[in-house]
């Protein structure tokens, strides 16, 4: 009988093994990488293992060093192009893999402090790279609600029969094929005031979201983290209300209220609440 041929790291010899584990920290040194720290994720990130060993049984990673770089900087806070293709079979040509590798933002930006809340912008913010369309089909909210029916979890509270029907914010407005750096939760301090005055507190380096990204970004947080962005509170977003047989004409755009209930798109009609902050994203 022929014994079954094994092919655990053990059967190595001590000399293979470590001429590997060599060739590999040289290579992640050479890119500017910490081979201690990726190691490290190895045993503390089920998740970052799993594509490590998707991407060798594929004999090569998705992406740029630009993305990749990033992903072990921010960790889970990020959304790329294999979480795209693991969460949602999503499909790319290769130039839109390479389009997407270019991560905009370095090391220097990402372990910054925070201009919003003081934090370090890698644990405050959530990256993700944003798609015009899904699969040939324009990535709207209104997308975004068939994707997450009321039957599971993410969800949408406005799911059935929505109010928002018919706004272009929500049923006409994509994003590009290109990385968005959100911060995760509303600007601090930023309830209680005017949309003028809100929009004032943001530093230069950044911008109200539209209601997209805002969307986007807090599904998508949800998928990889399990947390819900702005539980009790809305982040007012860019896009103005059209007038239609449910919505008035002028109201501010707003993304919030993320509960086990749902996620809620709804309006705001600009008075000072104490519940309503605005979004802020990292400009391109």
């Amino acid at each position: 009988m022929t014994q079954a041929k094994t092919s655990g790291l053990w059967t190595m010899t001590k000399g293979e093994f470590e001429e590997s584990v060599a060739s590999l920290e040289k290579a992640i040194a050479s890119e500017g990488g910490n081979p201690r720290d990726l190691f490290d994720l190895f045993r503390t990130d089920s998740e970052y293992t799993r594509r490590i060993a998707q991407a060798m049984l594929r004999k090569g990673l998705i992406g740029s060093i630009e993305s990749r770089m990033a992903r072990m900087v921010l960790g889970r806070n990020i959304f790329d192009v294999a979480d795209w293709m693991s969460y949602y079979d999503a499909k790319f040509t290769k130039k839109q893999i390479r389009d997407a590798g270019k991560f905009p933002w370095g090391e220097d930006i990402l372990n910054s402090t925070c201009p919003l809340c003081g934090k370090v912008v890698k644990d405050c913010h959530f990256a993700f790279l944003g798609l015009t369309a899904i699969n040939g089909s324009p990535l709207t909210v209104a997308k975004w609600l068939q994707l997450h029916p009321a039957t599971g979890q993410p969800k949408f509270y406005f799911n059935s029969n929505p109010w928002h029907g018919g706004q272009p914010h929500t049923d006409v407005a994509t994003m590009r094929l290109r990385y968005y750096l959100l911060h995760t939760e509303i600007v601090p301090n930023s309830t209680n005031k005017t949309p003028e005055e809100q929009v004032a507190m943001l530093p230069p380096e950044y911008e109200v979201p539209s209601t997209i990204m805002e969307t986007t970004k807090d599904i998508l947080v949800f998928r990889k983290t399990g947390v819900r962005p702005n539980g009790s509170k809305w982040a007012a977003c860019a896009e103005r209300t059209v007038k239609t047989d449910s919505a008035f004409a002028g109201d501010v755009s707003c993304v919030g209220r993320f509960d086990g209930r749902g996620l809620r798109i709804d309006s705001w009609d600009g008075g000072r609440a104490g519940n309503v902050g605005v979004g802020a994203s990292r400009k391109f």
